[in-house]
């Protein structure tokens, strides 16, 4: 599968459903909960909804495993990047 462009990136995160936006500033810690959250979909493991009520990068990487589905770990670190570069602290309610 060819490398997802910004643009579908964009549309595949504007598609999500989430209460709110609880990533914390991206690093090495959360790329790892990225790619984690990645896996997890790809071997078939279910988040509850309630799981999914907030957006966490864990979570983030399970939604997007979904909707793009299996890549290399360069595309994953693709994805992630141009997620965390742009990243904006979550507004408080």
């Amino acid at each position: 599968m060819p490398t997802p462009t910004q643009q579908a990136i964009d549309e595949a995160f504007a598609a999500l459903v989430y209460d709110r936006d609880e990533r914390k500033a991206p690093d090495a810690h959360r790329s790892s909960k990225f790619r984690v959250g990645w896996a997890a979909a790809l071997e078939g493991k279910v988040y509850e909804a309630e799981k999914l009520e907030r957006l966490t990068w864990l979570n983030l990487g399970y939604r997007l495993s979904h909707h793009f589905g299996a890549l290399t770990p360069e595309q994953i670190d693709v994805v992630y990047d141009y997620l965390a570069a742009s990243w904006r602290e979550p507004c408080a309610a």
